[in-house]
């Protein structure tokens, strides 16, 4: 069903503390390495787990509890609680300071946990050397459980993926196996008009022949270089991974060749990059971030600064999409005046996409390994079940919408694709735009 969206806050208050106390390198996370293995990969978006690490080692992560909004952390070691909790208000500061208006009682819950976080990067890492296409779509730690969560495709053999983790030394105990579908990209014909001055969340389209084209939807603007830019998909290019100087247009659609030729674009691809990384026991292409610059060749008034397309109201979580497409008349725009390189389990998202609009649900998992259908792979995605469908590809991702009369909003990333069976939609979180691009100015 369709409903009204109701704008909340959508973290925990900062949490006060008495004795608040700068976390050091005091108590060393290694102490819960075991053998010679080397130390796990520190990914984007994972600063804050390696801080707490270093004050409480035996945490096993943590998530947000969707009613009370409470923070439930994970400690293998209770004893651990005090110093975590002392620690958490400065480590995660962004996430509990975010926004106290929704639940403003809310506090630091601990859990007994099984295994800690350094113990599961170190095994999600090993999961690399054989973990794949095509039995396997995605994977990576789930904060919620306390468990590295593999999403296979129905029909993959579990037992052997568990034999090859065992003789890893990887217990049979931290793995959990969810049915998943492939994971597919989204940019196809759509329709919407032309905007100026131009906003992320808007359809932006390119020719193919002389009769179609190909729309994804502008993320958000930016400064590259200290020159006027935008992003979007890497995936909605010419070339993924590549950098083509591809063009794209922000007017009326079908977009023909022909009209190509008698419009300006509004701007052309100047950033685009991967890296390789493993798949089973081969290598592919591979990026933090399914994102790309384009410097923008926009005149005077037609580029403003930091505005992200605000429709007149949106999609609650499990609602049906799309909701109304119409930009408010009263608030035209929310203001990125924040990034957010820390997000976390169960934070509520916001997707703003030309096909489907405003929809809105929660994180269910972060720094996801997936494998793409096109061969290539994705490094630390986030995961949420917000509404979407093909055209939305390139969608800003935004956290902290209060609602009323408030303008502004936090940038989380932008949307990248979904699981086939509609299940969950993939985002590329900022901190990987910010690791790809590290120049890439956005307040």
């Amino acid at each position: 069903m369709r409903t009204p969206l109701i704008m909340v806050a959508l973290m925990l208050g900062a949490i006060a503390c008495t004795d608040r106390t700068t976390p050091t390198s005091g108590s060393p996370a290694s102490q819960f390495l075991t053998g010679s293995s080397p130390q796990p990969t520190e990914n984007p978006g994972e600063r804050e787990f390696w801080d707490l690490a270093r004050v409480a080692p035996s945490h096993g992560g943590w998530y947000f509890d969707m009613q009370t909004g409470d923070l439930n952390v994970y400690l293998k070691e209770m004893t651990e609680g005090p110093a975590a909790k002392r620690a958490l208000p400065l480590v995660f500061s962004e996430g509990l300071a975010s926004a106290r208006a929704r639940h403003p009682h809310a506090g630091i819950v601990f859990k007994q946990g099984t295994y800690t976080f350094i113990e599961l990067a170190r095994w999600r890492d090993l999961l690399d050397d054989f973990l794949g296409p095509p039995s396997v779509q995605w994977f990576g730690i789930d904060h919620a459980q306390n468990r590295i969560v593999i999403g296979v495709l129905a029909g993959a053999d579990t037992q052997a993926i568990a034999a090859m983790a065992a003789d890893r030394e990887i217990p049979a105990g931290a793995l959990r196996f969810e049915k998943t579908s492939p994971i597919q990209f989204q940019s196809h014909t759509t329709l919407q008009d032309s905007i100026r001055p131009v906003k992320g969340g808007l359809r932006i389209a390119r020719p193919l022949t002389s009769t179609s084209a190909r729309t994804c939807t502008l993320g958000f603007l930016a400064l590259w270089g200290g020159e006027h830019a935008f992003v979007t998909n890497s995936h909605c290019s010419s070339q993924q991974w590549a950098l083509d100087s591809t063009k794209w247009y922000q007017n009326r659609a079908p977009l023909t060749h022909a009209e190509s030729l008698s419009i300006s674009s509004i701007g052309f691809e100047v950033a685009d990059s991967s890296t390789r990384c493993k798949s089973g026991f081969g290598s592919v292409p591979c990026s933090y971030a399914d994102a790309s610059v384009y410097r923008a060749t926009l005149g005077p008034g037609e580029w403003y600064f930091k505005r992200i397309a605000r429709t007149v109201s949106g999609c609650f979580p499990s609602c049906t999409p799309p909701p109304p497409l119409t930009i408010s008349d009263s608030t035209p725009f929310w203001s990125i005046v924040r990034t957010r390189t820390s997000i976390a389990v169960n934070d509520l998202v916001s997707k703003i996409g030309q096909k489907t609009g405003w929809t809105q649900s929660y994180v269910r998992f972060i720094n996801m390994k997936v494998f793409y259908s096109d061969g290539s792979a994705g490094l630390n995605q986030a995961f949420s079940d917000y509404g979407q469908d093909d055209g939305d590809s390139g969608a800003p991702v935004l956290l902290d919408i209060l609602g009323g009369t408030d303008t502004t909003v936090t940038l989380g990333g932008i949307h990248v694709a979904r699981t086939s069976d509609g299940v969950y939609s993939v985002f590329s979180p900022w901190s990987g735009i910010l690791r790809m691009y590290p120049g890439l100015r956005v307040n």
